[in-house]
């Protein structure tokens, strides 16, 4: 009698199992059926897959791109216009960027840095895709004085450094015809890095000296000379005048 009742459980769960097993088929073959007569005409059924960055606008993507191969390791960036400034000062501030560099300038220097500029301490971007690299380009090309705020900067004077050799410094920096390229607070240039903020940024007094004596030498590895860069050297002036010059800078805050 049980070993009877264990045939007809058996024969149950297996009837069961079959109709279910049949229903998904039949769903499955009605489906196709379905897809097969009711889809449009020149419509593909296959799924095609999308990349989130189809989503993106090419300044977007010029902003991935940017985070993304490591910029502000080495340079001071602001990622959106406004907003904070982020990053490293090992290579150039990039503030302004997008007013001293066109495209061409721009895409060369990712491809290959040390033909524009001979021991460049910039690696190549020439891995990028064609589409990443324009993309960048484009981003870069934002960077412009609509990007820095508006705000005065505070003067703060470290032990270091004398009133006198600040305010001396702030008549140099007009009188040199610094204001005719870098912004401090609402006055100056647009062409060069804003400085409204220069002493915060990081960089030593010796930093500041050498980079008033030879602009590019603190970016290259080796011999500046013959290499066109925006910034004129001030090493003509006086070692007291250079001082008074890095004590004006530094005191930005």
């Amino acid at each position: 009698m049980i070993e009877l009742m264990r045939e007809r459980w058996s024969d149950l769960i297996l009837i069961v199992f079959l109709v279910i097993a049949g229903g998904v088929l039949v769903a499955k073959g009605v489906s196709l059926l379905e897809s097969f007569w009711y889809a449009p005409s020149g419509q593909n059924t296959s799924v095609q897959k999308r990349s989130p960055l189809d989503n993106l606008s090419v300044i977007e993507r010029g902003k991935l791109v940017f985070q993304s191969a490591g910029c502000t390791s080495c340079h001071l960036a602001r990622l959106e216009p406004g907003g904070p400034l982020v990053g490293f000062p090992v290579g150039p501030s990039l503030s302004n960027v997008g007013m001293r560099r066109d495209e061409r300038w721009l895409r060369e220097h990712y491809i290959d840095p040390h033909k524009l500029v001979p021991g460049s301490k910039m690696n190549s971007f020439a891995y990028l895709p064609t589409e990443e690299l324009d993309a960048l380009v484009a981003y870069i090309k934002t960077f412009t004085p609509q990007r820095e705020p508006a705000e005065e900067p505070n003067i703060v004077i470290a032990e270091r450094f004398t009133q006198e050799q600040v305010e001396r410094g702030k008549a140099l920096f007009t009188s040199q015809g610094c204001v005719g390229c870098h912004m401090i607070g609402k006055s100056g240039g647009p062409i060069g890095p804003n400085l409204t903020k220069a002493g915060a940024h990081g960089r030593t007094d010796d930093w500041q000296l050498q980079h008033l004596k030879d602009p590019l030498s603190v970016y290259v590895i080796g011999p500046t000379d013959g290499i066109p860069w925006p910034m004129p050297s001030f090493g003509h002036l006086s070692e007291d005048d250079l001082r008074a010059l890095v004590a004006y800078l530094q005191s930005l805050r």
